[in-house]
């Protein structure tokens, strides 16, 4: 596939790709509750289909599990919608809602305290502390989430759809998803260039690589 077809592509898909963005950005102002439900969902996605993912998130919140559900009542509800390792995701919810709670210098309560890990003006600080400090999050997983609440403009989701739309598109050697930092940040490397390339951003970029693998644009 040429530049010129992924332009004609995006643009065919402007307009929905705009408003799934702004939805996003919509986020900036959400509460820590709200906000900890988006980290759930990319959490969840590792492995699983987006779609059953996100299904069972809303469970999850609906149910007030979020909140205050235990490892084993919240692996159920993932074991109902397929989402693969039920069992370690589970854990990874119920110990970083934990971590997340812990009393602060700023904060003495016991409240989550998502909002406080995120500054705007040192999101590459931002997202590096995510990975290092949360369960179950990866390069890939921090840099979608943080997209999701609205930030992180220049960073790549490299999912294992775009890992395979880069390898057909001759731009990766291999179309598994990179895992260590190096191989992360040589793909969002190759994607900020694509991105140059065809003036398309990196954000939009993601979102029509992902929809020409599934045939539509999600989250």
């Amino acid at each position: 596939m040429e530049p010129e077809e992924l332009q004609e592509e995006y643009l065919e898909k402007q307009g929905v790709t705009e408003n799934r963005l702004e939805e996003f950005r919509g986020l900036r102002d959400a509460d820590d509750w709200r906000l900890f439900k988006e980290l759930v969902f990319v959490l969840l996605t590792s492995r699983s289909e987006a779609k059953k993912s996100w299904e069972a998130t809303e469970k999850l919140a609906e149910l007030s599990l979020l909140r205050n559900g235990s490892r084993e009542e919240i692996a159920e509800v993932l074991r109902n919608y397929n989402v693969q390792y039920e069992e370690n995701k589970a854990r990874y919810i119920v110990d970083n809602r934990e971590d997340l709670s812990q009393p602060t210098l700023n904060d003495p309560s016991g409240d989550l305290k998502l909002m406080d890990r995120i500054d705007p003006d040192d999101l590459e600080r931002v997202r590096e502390q995510l990975v290092g400090d949360l369960q179950g999050i990866g390069w890939k997983g921090a840099s979608h989430f943080l997209r999701n609440i609205g930030y992180g403009d220049e960073f790549a989701i490299v999912s294992a759809y775009i890992s395979k739309k880069l390898h057909q598109l001759g731009m990766l050697e291999s179309p598994e998803t990179p895992t260590s930092k190096e191989d992360y940040m040589d793909a969002e490397r190759k994607i900020r260039e694509l991105s140059e390339e065809t003036g398309i951003g990196v954000q939009e970029l993601d979102l029509l690589l992902w929809s020409m693998e599934t045939g539509e644009i999600f989250k």
